[in-house]
């Protein structure tokens, strides 16, 4: 009788770990789970036309990568843009002498906002007017949400921006 009890037992804890292990899940697939729910989520974060770049290094034309430690963003909200980026270039006119400002804190219309899909994400591209200045955003955003923003303006020396897409609830 103690060895059917004791069988019994085993007969237990054996299929019982088996039904465990055939109920999870590799990491493989658990990580190309997490991939494509993080493509759905930018692909309408993009199209919702509301999100926030939260920018983590900055790399102007002339000198090296600025890691910037402090929190700078740039928010898209429909039709308008609110930029809060530094700047780190060369100013070409336009500049007031001794600002201690930075010609990338704005807020401001879009004009001409584009997005479409490319081989390995989205692209989206905007105008907009800073006082006497027409500045052009060009975001080049992953399907997974790493993102880079290059600036243009008429004014000023292009700079790009490194950083991350983020819905504009999860912004802090």
């Amino acid at each position: 009788m103690k060895k059917l009890v004791l069988f019994a037992a085993f007969a237990v804890l054996f299929f019982s770990v088996q039904a465990q292990d055939s109920e999870k899940k590799s990491k493989k697939e658990l990580k190309a789970e997490k991939k494509a729910q993080q493509i759905t989520e930018i692909k309408a974060i993009i199209e919702s036309k509301n999100f926030v770049f939260d920018a983590s290094t900055a790399n102007p034309m002339k000198g090296r990568t600025v890691n910037l430690t402090s929190d700078y963003d740039m928010t898209i909200k429909n039709d308008s843009v609110f930029s809060y980026l530094p700047y780190y270039g060369v100013a070409y006119s336009g500049a007031a002498f001794g600002g201690s400002d930075s010609p990338m804190i704005f807020d401001s219309t879009i004009e001409e906002y584009t997005s479409e899909a490319t081989k390995n994400g989205y692209m989206v591209k905007f105008k907009t007017r800073k006082a006497n200045d027409v500045v052009d955003c060009t975001f080049h955003i992953s399907e997974t949400g790493s993102t880079s923003l290059s600036v243009s303006s008429m004014n000023r020396q292009s700079i790009t921006y490194y950083g991350d897409l983020v819905k504009i609830e999860d912004k802090k």
